[in-house]
């Protein structure tokens, strides 16, 4: 019954402010919140896309998505590798929709918790996964992040290891993109992948520029 009510929630606010406000109103993203806890996961997961569908290009939710430690909730779930890889699906699409929302919003201060170097490393370290959709979820994500102002990009390196991953990642799309059954879908991350290392190498090198 949460689980179908999750799934209808989330249908009816996608892209509609009008009926998002009407369900934030009514505290029902708390609820989500508490749900995205459950040890079920069809729940956990339904929850988690009602969320994101509920403060997608939505401010007033967004502000309240963090004033409730969202930003915490998605951390915990990304470095626990023991968690389902479904709820890590819909964790990084979400980081990478709130990500772009911030680079929506170029005229505000942007949030500290997306140049938290733990949270990063845990979107990065999603690249290690041999699921391909998780893959190109971490790196849509990781492409925002890049290009959010308030993160490093020697972070990304140093702490974070993102060069190494994206090495290890290009190793294995290019054994994939033989394959007869992935490779058109190994292409279309690989072409994915090669946006992010250019975004990755051109803000290593503006931050490695010695004034003149």
């Amino acid at each position: 019954m949460r689980t179908t009510s999750a799934w209808i929630l989330g249908k009816a606010s996608q892209n509609d402010l009008v009926v998002q406000k009407q369900i934030l109103e009514h505290g029902a993203l708390l609820k989500l919140m508490k749900m995205v806890k459950s040890c079920l996961v069809e729940e956990a997961t339904k929850a988690l896309y009602a969320i994101s569908a509920l403060i997608r290009n939505n401010i007033d939710g967004q502000e309240l998505f963090y004033a409730e430690a969202g930003d915490l909730m998605l951390q915990d779930i990304l470095s626990n590798s023991s968690i389902d890889i479904r709820i890590h699906r819909k964790s990084v699409f979400l980081v990478a929709d709130l990500a772009g929302s911030q680079l929506d919003m170029r005229n505000q201060a942007q949030l500290p918790f997306f140049s938290n170097r733990f949270f990063l490393k845990s979107v990065v370290d999603l690249t290690a996964s041999t699921d391909l959709d998780l893959q190109e979820k971490a790196l849509f994500a990781i492409k925002n992040l890049l290009k959010l102002g308030s993160t490093k990009a020697l972070v990304f390196k140093d702490f974070c290891g993102l060069d190494v991953a994206l090495e290890r990642m290009r190793q294995q799309l290019q054994q994939l993109m033989v394959e007869e059954n992935r490779g058109e879908y190994a292409m279309e991350v690989e072409s994915l992948h090669r946006e992010v290392e250019l975004i990755f190498i051109e803000k290593l090198n503006k931050g490695t520029q010695v004034p003149t």
